[in-house]
């Protein structure tokens, strides 16, 4: 009954803070548009949670059924289908997606796939406010005909849609695979009897960031996950899942093979990295048929898999002029990476601050102890996830690209995530207690305490960030420096260096390692624990960093300071490499501070006396020196001066320790020069070493 009130509440709310940011603009409050739409997210997110929750006695009832009821593909459908005029509104095209939907116009209006015409006339004004051009790494041939590197399935699958609806049309076909993705993993979860456990899977999945995000967004990725989690539930019907044999069964399986060996022959085609997916479900295919059944599953998966690949080859072989499309066979040379950087591409898949996946939405935390019990309870699952899983999250890792590029986060790992969301089922499960019995038999066994509290916990924070990302869905294209926007933000305004204090694996630092390690150890902690005292101070935990973190911020001592952060005030200057650089990750982050430009900083001592070491180069655009001084309190610290002839490339250099001066801020200021054009200093980090 309460839930009841809590379900009609929420949707009148809903309604209400949504019928108000459409007025807003009219009444001359356009202003209050973005709090009034977080409004309307936010209840409209507590009235799906709550009929989510209402739908388990229909989907213990389906229990056996060929598929979920269709209530839960239309539910995510009309979620997503609600948010697209607001995202249309607040955000243009970005990232890849002006290049998905000009091959999409040129099919659905050319009929082609040459853009060149589309180049030259500008055909990407019907889908955002400025013209593009070419994207590096597009094929061009002789006669002038230009095509993009990104193919052309989903595009071809847009297109109808597209010349219906323009862009609006095309964001409706990605809503509606995104509702189909969030469908199909709900029939995956089938393995388990707990209707409740399958429903957190689905809901965290569907209805939290990222797929949120990209279900407001054109990425192939999406069509990746919808390929790849229909292939997986294909394999559940031909290798006896839970569905009962029916009559024309033959016939049936006979389409079902034909529909799994499309799929793993499309993925690849989609993106060529995709053939680890495509391989991995094979083989857990062929693994799961009887012996007297695998050669003719091998021989049906080859039949269509091989010309199927070497087709994709060949088009890659013309096209691009290389089997391997726009990519090399040394990024298939995995081990030829040291562990330190696969260690931190994959830190920074889960925690990094502006790309990973526990950062943009918390509740995939519990992952890690999805994992501890899906080792104890369901080893099969555990094995299958992470054979499909960890090839894919390796590869990634091992790329200096592995945050996705210009993108929202976790976009290269999307497509493994409903497999990541099958591991939460073990975890919520309830299971029959053969230890405690009772007059009708055994007892059931609630998940722990601990983890249901910490789950609500991290499921409230996930949904303020969601609400975040749908209402400021251009803040989900975080800052070339690896902060966050929201984090960029709260530093201008506070000028407290927060981002030290959390995880990046742009900027390596000890809480990139640490944060992590403390928070799975609470998170598996919490799984095994099920005394109250104990399971709100596992729930607390992260309510209580959060609390802490200006504090902490303010009184730890500043160890390293990053000039591009928002924390510190420059008169001038730029960001190096620029906000966006290909291959951004092969460059020092710098902050360029001219000739007569300086930059002021918070610090907090930890000493009465000062080393300043800064990592720089010399900008020089004439010959003559260029100095660089450091002050506090009105005194100087020191000072250090490049000669004419000194070298320019990357070095570090260090000012004798000075004794500092308390409540100071330190200033780093470039004198300026006598002539024109002006010189400078690109600095990308100053270390103290207080003593």
């Amino acid at each position: 009954m309460v839930r009841r009130g809590i379900d009609h509440w929420a949707l009148g709310a809903a309604v209400v803070l949504t019928a108000i940011t459409l007025a807003a603009p009219l009444l001359g409050l356009a202003a209050w548009q973005p709090a009034a739409m977080a409004g309307a997210v936010a209840a409209g997110l507590l009235y799906v949670t709550c009929r989510v929750l209402a739908l388990e006695p229909l989907l213990e009832r389906a229990a056996g059924a060929r598929r979920p009821p269709l209530v839960f593909l239309l539910l995510p459908f009309g979620v997503y289908l609600a948010l697209i005029p607001w995202s249309i509104h607040e955000r243009a095209p970005d990232g890849d997606e002006p290049w998905f939907l000009l091959t999409t116009h040129s099919i659905a209006y050319d009929f082609d796939l040459d853009l060149a015409n589309n180049y030259r006339n500008q055909d990407s004004l019907a889908f955002m406010p400025r013209a593009i051009e070419p994207q590096p790494g597009d094929p061009e041939t002789s006669d002038g005909t230009i095509r993009s590197r990104h193919g052309a399935v989903l595009q071809a699958v847009m297109a109808p849609s597209y010349r219906l609806g323009g862009r609006a049309g095309a964001m409706i076909v990605i809503a509606a695979l995104a509702a189909l993705a969030a469908w199909l993993l709900l029939d995956l979860t089938a393995f388990s009897p707990d209707a409740r456990a399958r429903l957190a899977a689905y809901a965290t999945f569907s209805f939290a960031a990222p797929f949120l995000i990209y279900s407001q967004q054109i990425w192939a990725e999406v069509a990746a996950v919808v390929l790849a989690v229909a292939a997986f539930r294909w394999i559940n019907r031909l290798t006896g899942g839970h569905e009962t044999p029916t009559a024309g069964a033959g016939r049936a399986q006979w389409s079902t093979w034909a529909l799994l060996a499309s799929s793993l022959a499309v993925l690849p085609a989609i993106k060529l990295r995709l053939v680890l997916i495509s391989v991995a479900l094979a083989l857990i295919f062929v693994l799961r048929l009887a012996p007297a059944r695998r050669r003719r599953g091998l021989l049906v998966l080859a039949a269509v898999g091989a010309p199927s690949a070497l087709l994709v080859l060949w088009s890659n072989r013309a096209v691009f002029g290389t089997v391997l499309g726009m990519h090399s066979w040394g990024e298939l040379e995995v081990y030829r990476q040291p562990a330190s950087t696969l260690a931190l591409g994959l830190n920074g898949l889960f925690f990094d601050l502006a790309y990973g996946l526990v950062a943009c939405a918390p509740i995939w935390l519990l992952l890690f102890p999805g994992a501890v019990a899906s080792f104890r309870r369901n080893r099969r699952l555990l094995f299958e996830v992470a054979l499909i899983a960890v090839p894919t999250m390796l590869l990634v890792a091992s790329r200096r690209e592995w945050y996705g590029g210009w993108s929202p986060p976790f976009r290269y790992g999307l497509v493994v995530l409903p497999f990541l969301a099958l591991l939460l089922v073990p975890l919520f499960e309830r299971r029959r207690d053969p230890g405690r019995e009772s007059a009708v038999g055994s007892e059931v066994r609630s998940p722990a305490t601990g983890i249901v509290a910490l789950a609500l916990v991290l499921a409230l924070l996930s949904g303020a960030l969601t609400v975040l990302f749908v209402v400021e869905p251009g803040w989900t294209y975080n800052l070339a420096d690896g902060r966050h926007h929201f984090l960029h933000h709260l530093e201008a305004r506070t000028g407290l260096d927060l981002a030290r204090l959390l995880p990046s694996a742009t900027r390596d630092r000890l809480a990139t390692w640490l944060l992590p390690a403390l928070a799975v150890a609470v998170a598996i902690l919490a799984a095994r624990v099920r005394r109250r005292t104990v399971a709100a101070a596992c729930a607390g935990a992260p309510l209580l960093f959060l609390a802490a973190l200006p504090v902490l911020a303010d009184s730890l001592p500043t160890r390293r300071l990053e000039i591009e952060s928002a924390a510190v005030h420059r008169t001038g200057g730029n960001q190096e490499p620029e906000r966006w650089t290909l291959d951004r990750t092969r460059y020092p982050e710098a902050w360029v501070l001219p000739e007569g430009s300086r930059a002021e900083a918070t610090v907090i001592p930890g000493g009465d006396r000062v080393e300043i070491a800064v990592v720089l180069r010399v900008i020089r655009n004439r010959a003559a020196p260029v100095t660089l001084v450091a002050h506090a309190g009105g005194q100087e610290l020191g000072r250090l001066t490049f000669a004419a002839g000194s070298d320019d490339d990357w070095q570090t250099r260090t000012v004798a320790p000075a004794p500092w001066p308390a409540g100071a801020q330190l200033v780093l200021e470039v004198p300026r020069g006598n002539a024109m054009p002006a010189n400078g200093l690109a600095i990308d980090r100053v270390d103290l070493r207080w003593r």
